[in-house]
């Protein structure tokens, strides 16, 4: 069984939540782009705000989820073999 730690240790606290809410006007509004690729965000998309890569405590603003969710595998070392025990 794989520990996961809560939301407040992965970055998403109360700073999280208010930098969030206070942007989603503006996402809705179809105005944001994603700080990732640029491109324009649906006002109707789903979207994360997004921490710089190298410091976590730091937020870049709003991006696709397709962009934030797919930041893990192209940090991730080549992929492991399995283990077997």
């Amino acid at each position: 069984m794989r520990y996961q730690l809560s939301a407040s240790r992965r970055g998403y606290d109360e700073t999280h939540r208010k930098i969030r809410a206070r942007l989603r006007p503006i996402v809705e509004s179809g105005r944001a782009h994603c700080w990732r690729c640029g491109e324009g965000i649906g006002a109707r998309e789903e979207w994360d705000l997004g921490h710089d890569d190298h410091d976590r405590t730091r937020y870049r603003g709003p991006e696709h989820v397709r962009c934030n969710r797919a930041t893990k595998a192209r940090q991730d070392p080549a992929p492991r073999k399995a283990r077997w025990t």
